[in-house]
């Protein structure tokens, strides 16, 4: 067992330098970490080869690299503490200049002139003077830093590393002192009898504790915070206690029986039901034991543990907004440990993400509107959260040298402004599929440095469920919505019948005037009511159009087909020469369950609008390309988008959130039912359309219908 231990701790510590090698190799803190890492690896492994039958040497790899840990531990802390570019301090290069002398004379003294001699002999004193001498310089270094320091987290998490470190070093030499001191070993025999003997009387407690503190150093390099290091300490004196006591329930048993000695194969069950009935009860054990750790070392984490899962309970009742904020944010700003919590959803009709829920106060008004990209972009990439402290660090890593991988800090810089905007510690999504629907933002106390990984991880599951809760919000809205504009629609229908009787008398006298052959005067004024007429037969049909329910006779189409037809139509108009229409069209669209004529509708709506806003000179184009949406059950589908983009004027942010409103135009001819029209019958689709635009540069209306939709009967508007 105790060969095991050696070898797994060879294997842990080898396995997480070669981790943080691969995580960023130009960060100076990290390659420090790689060297003591495989460093402490090689000299645990060196030991477990000699633990072995027939590996005697192998001592001598141990030995070899020993002196060689003490330098690579102070260059990692004084990377770590006093700068990552900093050149060494002057102790760490005659460290590093003496650690080769001292581990030449070591073998080749020992070798050559105490080989047969038991232990020890003057090159293993020579030895242990040098390393713990070098071990004792680094504990200092840690108790300087830990006595500077003003800061409430860099102090815990000091206090955390001395006390390891101490426990490593402390362990190490009560180990070699009481090998030292001790009888001359007996290799001979088994191999138990052998690791025992070579091991000495104490058990290798210096391992697990040095295994534990190389560990936290590199949750520390990954810039795991504090919370990070109260979890892993109150789930390891979790499992201590917990072995403690199966270690007692089997001590209990074998005293019972009176030792093993007697009837092994009896004994042996005994001790197995025994382990069995305290595995039985381990569960609850652990939770409360777990429960005590947690309320003395990490009681912030308990806590915040035990509001979210009153929130879990309280989402499965949540049918509305006011639901959401007393289930999820009311919740957790009342835990103590968030002072600060928002809820930002997405628009529909504009696409960007707006404030709907806050609960606690600011010095200023948070930002009431973000922009989708490229705020979303990690998002839709896959990122389970935000974290501050380390798009932080991202954006302070502008060098070539030690930029990682994944995540450029111009980007981080940007994600961290609009977190400032929003005054977040942590941003976590509300995604459907690959749709973002919105994200919480949770601020942390002041003197915290952030939420750990684990709160991390949690907070995310709950906000997996909370986004359940967002869309059966939104689907209920919805039915509301259509139910409000059907009523409307029929009311709007009987109208328009009574108004559109005596505009067809009116035209029809009008006409007859006209035919008189009066003075020109009275034929102007004719024509202008002639004129006026047909405007409001034309408003009355298209709201018509607008309010009254209709078929799809949906079938497989080819979009890009649909658009070329459509373009040409629009081709063969009388267009100014300065106007030109182009199209980009992805050649690998899939099909798409559309009624073709209604999609022609739409495109011809685009465009006209596009080339209106023109005027005489300018450039329309058309694009398609694949792309998904959000479906009516909530979750996202693969879907085609058709993009109709200008390089006009654009759009005024203000007429942004107006622009499907049934009456809006900003045009003296419009009637302000195109758009509205257009909206209708995207989403009797079962699609969406979204507009953006950049002052100056244009504007562009996506419209994006899913693949399979299959959707033969359209409600009333909505």
């Amino acid at each position: 067992m105790t060969t095991l231990l050696y070898l797994l701790a060879a294997v842990f510590c080898l396995g997480i330098a070669l981790r943080a090698w691969n995580g960023d190799r130009g960060d100076p803190v990290r390659r420090a970490f790689v060297v003591l890492g495989a460093l402490v690896g090689v000299y645990f492994a060196g030991f477990a080869l000699f633990l072995l039958p027939g590996m005697g040497m192998a001592r001598y790899l141990q030995s070899g690299v020993a002196p060689f840990i003490p330098p690579a531990l102070l260059w990692f802390l004084d990377r770590l503490l006093g700068g990552a570019w900093a050149p060494a301090s002057p102790a760490v290069r005659r460290m590093w200049a003496g650690a080769p002398l001292v581990s030449a004379l070591f073998l080749v003294s020992d070798i050559a002139l105490f080989r047969e001699l038991p232990r020890g002999t003057p090159s293993e004193v020579l030895l242990g003077v040098w390393c713990y001498g070098g071990l004792l310089f680094s504990l200092r270094r840690l108790w300087w830093e830990h006595g500077h320091t003003e800061s409430r987290v860099d102090k815990a998490r000091l206090r955390y590393l001395l006390l390891l470190l101490g426990a490593s070093i402390g362990f190490l030499l009560l180990e070699d002192l009481i090998r030292g001191l001790g009888p001359v070993p007996d290799p001979s025999g088994s191999l138990a009898h052998r690791a025992s003997q070579l091991q000495g009387v104490f058990p290798p407690v210096s391992t697990v504790f040095t295994t534990l503190f190389i560990y936290f150093l590199h949750q520390v390099v990954q810039l795991t915070r504090l919370l990070d290091l109260h979890e892993i300490m109150s789930r390891i004196s979790t499992l201590a206690v917990a072995g403690l006591l199966l270690v007692v329930v089997d001590g209990l048993a074998v005293l019972w029986l009176g030792g093993l000695s007697v009837n092994p194969v009896h004994g042996t069950f005994q001790i197995f039901l025994a382990s069995v009935l305290f595995l039985s009860l381990y569960d609850p054990l652990r939770r409360r034991i777990e429960g005590r750790f947690d309320a003395w070392i990490n009681s912030r984490g308990r806590r915040l543990e035990l509001t979210l899962a009153e929130v879990d309970r309280d989402l499965a009742r949540s049918l509305s907004l006011p639901d959401l904020d007393r289930a999820l944010l009311a919740r957790l700003f009342g835990s103590g440990r968030v002072p600060l919590a928002s809820l930002y959803l997405r628009d529909p009709d504009t696409g960007l993400f707006r404030l709907v829920l806050q609960k606690g106060t600011t010095e200023q008004p948070l930002m009431r509107t973000i922009a989708s990209q490229p705020f979303t972009e990690g998002f839709l990439q896959g990122e389970r959260a935000y974290v501050r402290a380390d798009l932080a660090w991202r954006s302070r890593r502008g060098d070539a040298r030690t930029r990682p991988a994944g995540l450029d800090p111009d980007v981080a810089e940007a994600r961290l402004r609009a977190m400032d905007a929003m005054e977040a510690d942590l941003t976590i999504p509300f995604r459907s599929g690959e749709l973002v629907l919105g994200w919480l933002n949770l601020k942390d106390e002041p003197w915290s440095d952030g939420f750990s990984q684990d709160e991390v991880r949690r907070l995310a599951g709950t906000v997996a469920r909370a986004t359940h809760v967002i869309e059966n919000i939104d689907a209920v809205d919805q039915m509301k919505e259509q139910h409000r504009l059907a009523a409307l629609g029929t009311m709007a229908a009987g109208l328009a019948h009574e108004i559109r009787n005596p505009l067809a008398g009116i035209k029809g006298a009008a006409q007859l005037l006209q035919g008189e052959g009066d003075p020109q005067q009275l034929a102007e004024f004719l024509q202008v009511i002639v004129d006026e007429t047909d405007r409001l037969n034309n408003v009355v049909s298209q709201f018509l159009d607008y309010a009254r329910p209709f078929e799809l006779r949906t079938a497989p189409s080819d979009l890009n087909a649909l658009v070329r037809r459509t373009l040409d139509l629009v081709a063969a108009e009388d267009l100014p020469a300065g106007l030109r229409i182009l199209s980009d069209l992805d050649v690998d669209l899939p099909p798409v369950e559309v009624d073709p004529d209604k999609v022609r509708q739409v495109l011809l709506n685009l465009v006209h609008n596009a080339v209106q806003v023109l005027g005489s000179q300018g450039t329309v184009t058309v694009r398609t390309r694949t792309a998904q949406v959000r479906a009516r059950a909530g979750r996202a589908v693969d879907a085609v988008e058709l993009a109709v983009e200008d390089d006009g004027p654009g759009i005024a942010p203000e007429d942004m959130d107006k622009l499907f409103i049934p009456f809006f135009t900003r045009r003296q001819d419009g009637t302000g039912l195109g758009l509205p029209i257009c909206r209708r019958l995207v989403e009797a689709h079962g699609g969406e359309i979204l507009v953006r635009s950049r002052p100056a540069r244009g504007a562009t209306f996506l419209v994006r219908l899913p693949v399979h939709a299959r959707l033969p009967v359209a409600p009333p508007p909505g």
